[in-house]
């Protein structure tokens, strides 16, 4: 089994974006293979600097490293160029109440303009949080490196807001906008922005199970340097 199958294992079991402990019995399973089998792949994507592993009594603390996810990312556009470039992808997540930053960010100018301008529509003053399931998590992080539209960072007195990439969308038959911040120090969640207050509109309570289709925009922006990073 080569190295890029081996990643993807790995990351559709949530070591993309989180440490996750493992067995080498644990991963053998996973594989379809022996522990001894299990442990010598560990072993050699450990060396290529492929993931980043510490032992514990419980078995293999582990995460794929940058390296790691360049290689994943290099097999994604191998595949996009072979089957063609797909301009949707369905995710599941579920909802939950954040700590109303949502309403904050989208409270600013600078994001309210660019928005309406982008996406022509006059945003809900407050977004649906939504945490991705764990089989959906790698997109997020594919999400947050593009192609997306970039929505500018920009400075309000003596703050600087940050960028964020965005994406057209449709949840549960709405049209909404997905925001997803460059840094975030909420790795499985993201923020749909509306026209309209989708908790009432679709009758959401937390916890319910909601299907999103993610749009691709046919041109990727060029996404541009911003110094600082610190929201939305």
């Amino acid at each position: 089994m080569d190295e890029g199958m081996l990643l993807l294992r790995l990351a559709r079991i949530g070591a993309l974006e989180h440490y996750i402990t493992l067995t080498t019995r644990e991963f053998g399973e996973e594989l379809g293979m022996s522990q001894q089998a299990a442990s010598l792949y560990l072993k050699t994507l450990e060396s290529r600097d492929l993931i980043e592993r510490t032992k514990t009594r419980s078995g293999s603390r582990m995460r794929i490293t940058p390296k790691g996810l360049e290689l994943l990312q290099g097999l994604y556009e191998e595949l996009r160029s072979i089957l063609g470039v797909r301009r949707s992808v369905d995710v599941i997540g579920i909802v939950y109440t954040g700590l109303g930053e949502g309403g904050y960010y989208l409270s600013q100018k600078g994001y309210r303009e660019q928005i309406k301008e982008i996406f022509g529509m006059d945003p809900f003053p407050g977004t649906l949080n939504i945490r991705l399931s764990r089989p959906d998590l790698p997109l997020l992080d594919l999400l947050r490196r593009g192609p997306g539209i970039l929505i500018k960072g920009f400075i309000s007195g003596d703050r600087t807001f940050g960028p964020c990439l965005c994406y057209s969308c449709e949840i549960e038959g709405e049209k909404g906008v997905i925001m997803v911040p460059r840094r975030t120090l909420h790795n499985d969640t993201v923020e749909v922005v509306s026209d309209r207050k989708l908790r009432e509109v679709l009758l959401l309570d937390d916890g319910d199970e909601v299907h999103m289709r993610v749009n691709y925009p046919e041109v990727a922006e060029d996404e541009g340097t911003v110094s600082e990073d610190h929201g939305p």
